[in-house]
């Protein structure tokens, strides 16, 4: 019986050093190391890998892109925050205006968008928030609260520190409404992927061309996570 239980406490053990041991591993580890090879070496290339998943209550995926930039995740999150600033470099996106803030990390913004073919503009309304989990690893998600074509629509852009640069995961799922669903199937993928190296090429062109204005938009990125914290 001895040797019994002493095997079992032993297993204990080896299962809770297991668990420390992932617990310790940052989220950037958990996300790079859930890619697979391919991926991460298409990455370190510098191109972007797109992985769309079935999500039963929707006829579009849920899109998921990472990307490399080569700046900090602060740089990133700063430019993706300043959300009024999206029709500078957002294809189709005609005009942002914020509507609410009812905490500095939180902001309501109604979007505009040009659509194709015969369709109207798409305008709808959401709830961004601000996250800092680290130092180097921030979190902006949103909530679309109300919307012409969609009947929901959720994400985040998750931006971590990965040698030396920035590690972006940007995850939007969409429930659209039937008129548009088969309509723009085809394009949905394209247009988040365009959206995203879209957002990587402005932080590029703001490190190298604007670099007053992307220090200011750090210094309000800091101030909103600093109102955030308790």
């Amino acid at each position: 019986m001895m040797p019994r239980i002493t095997t079992m406490i032993r297993s204990m053990a080896f299962l809770l050093l297991l668990v420390g041991a992932t617990a310790s591993l940052s989220a950037e580890e958990l996300i790079w190391s859930a890619l697979t090879k391919r991926q991460q070496a298409e990455l370190l290339e510098g191109k972007a890998v797109v992985v769309e998943e079935i999500v039963p209550e929707s006829a579009w995926p849920r899109f998921i892109i990472y990307q490399m930039v080569n700046s900090s995740p602060a740089d990133v999150a700063a430019v993706f925050w300043n959300c009024d600033r999206a029709p500078d470099y957002i294809p189709n996106c005609l005009s942002v205006r914020i509507i609410h803030q009812p905490h500095p990390w939180i902001i309501e913004a109604e979007y505009t968008l040009g659509m194709p073919f015969f369709l109207s503009d798409e305008v709808y309304v959401s709830r961004n928030e601000l996250r800092r989990h680290s130092a180097s690893d921030y979190e902006i998600s949103w909530n679309v609260l109300h919307s012409t074509y969609s009947k929901s629509a959720v994400g985040n852009l998750l931006v971590q520190e990965h040698q030396g640069k920035t590690l972006l995961r940007y995850t939007n799922l969409v429930v659209p409404g039937s008129r548009i669903a088969g309509l723009l199937r085809a394009t949905a993928s394209s247009h988040v992927l365009e959206s995203v190296q879209a957002l990587v090429k402005r932080v590029v062109w703001e490190l190298e061309k604007s670099p007053s204005l992307l220090q200011k938009q750090l210094g309000t990125l800091e101030h909103d996570l600093e109102k955030s914290s308790p």
